[in-house]
This record gives C-alpha cells, sequence and structure tokens, in this order.
C-alpha cells in the first residue's frame, strides 16, 4: 500500500512542478558580428541557466586543451536526413509539434530596435514599406517597442537589437511532446537511425 502512495506523491509532485512557468529572456545584437544570449528561469529562480556566454579561458588553459587529442564528432549524413524527412508522417507530427510549441507561448516582453537598408535606395523604399505595414500591426496587437528604420546609403545595413522574455508552463507541452515522440512516425525515424548506427559499426 505505501508503495502506492509513494508512487502518487511523486506523479503529483511531478505534475505540480511541470505546473511551474518557465521564464526565458532573450537578447539579440546585430551590430558586426551577430551576438545572442538566452536566459532561462524556473522553480521561481532556483534553476536559472544562462545560454550563449562565452568563458573566459587563461592562456594554461589553451595550451591543455589544444595539446588533447581531438575528438571525432559522428554527424549524421545526407542520405539519412533525406531518408528521415520522407519518412511517412515525421514532418506533418513535427509541423504539429511547432506548432503547439508556439501557440503555448506568452509574449511578456518584447521591444526591436533596427536599422536596415539594401544596395538600391529604391529597393530599400519598396522593403520599408512592407516592413513599416508589418510593425504597425504588431505594435497594434499590443506588443511593446518596435521600430524599423530605412537606410538609404547605398549599401546593405542591418544593424540593431531585439529583447524580450516570454513564458511557457512545461505542463501544456507535455501532451503535445508525448504524441510526437510516441507517434508512429517518430518511431520509424528512431528505428532508421538505430539500424544506420548499427551498420556503421558492423
Amino acid at each position: 500500500m505505501w508503495v502506492v502512495a509513494a508512487l502518487a506523491s511523486l506523479v503529483f509532485l511531478i505534475i505540480l512542478v511541470l505546473c511551474i512557468p518557465v521564464d526565458m529572456s532573450f537578447h539579440l545584437e546585430a551590430y558586426g558580428k551577430p551576438k545572442f544570449k538566452m536566459k532561462m528561469v524556473w522553480l521561481f529562480g532556483l534553476v536559472n541557466k544562462e545560454l550563449g556566454r562565452k568563458k573566459k579561458e587563461s592562456d594554461g588553459e589553451e595550451n591543455t586543451t589544444e595539446s588533447r587529442p581531438k575528438r571525432t564528432k559522428r554527424t549524421i549524413k545526407a542520405k539519412t536526413i533525406l531518408q528521415i524527412m520522407k519518412t511517412k508522417g515525421f514532418l506533418r507530427s513535427l509541423v504539429n509539434l511547432l506548432k503547439n510549441i508556439f501557440s503555448h507561448l506568452r509574449i511578456k516582453d518584447f521591444s526591436a530596435n533596427f536599422r536596415v537598408g539594401l544596395d538600391d535606395p529604391a529597393d530599400t523604399g519598396i522593403l520599408f514599406a512592407t516592413i513599416g505595414a508589418a510593425t504597425s500591426v504588431l505594435s497594434s496587437l499590443g506588443y511593446h517597442q518596435i521600430r524599423v528604420e530605412p537606410s538609404f546609403e547605398d549599401e546593405v545595413v542591418f544593424e540593431g537589437d531585439l529583447c524580450g522574455t516570454i513564458r511557457l508552463s512545461p505542463i501544456q507541452l507535455a501532451p503535445p511532446f508525448m504524441r510526437f515522440v510516441f507517434s508512429l512516425s517518430t518511431i520509424r525515424v528512431l528505428k532508421l537511425l538505430f539500424l544506420t548506427k548499427w551498420k556503421r559499426k558492423k
């Protein structure tokens, strides 16, 4: 009896934890070389992970890493990727998964400030006519600061930055992920990858 109670308590605890939303903040800078950073905060700050941050290494550490033998990276061949894409129903399942993920995203904060230009000022005007209309529509939907300015400098220009915060609840993503993982098309893909790996070892 106590085993059933322990399992039920564990399941309840997992569901309760998955109900806690995850906040993901991102920041993109496009001045020269693009830089992207993302920070994930979960469980009221107990889980705090920052992605895209470069670690500084000392000269001694660089020398030790250079002296180590390089590991050979195992990559999936293009033929295998094509076979995966041709798997019956896989692309449809993948698209449905992405749609479900984006439908559960909640934008808490968003701001963008860009300067865009092409090498021909006439093309820049045509491009900005479309961008300006899209910007006005997004601003009317209640999003925060969105600003795009044209550049008529007879050269390609794309610079600026954007940042925002999105929130999602892991419990809402569990059903679509389960449907995707246990779908027949995904099982076929996993079988294909297993057979491909087995043939390489043989």
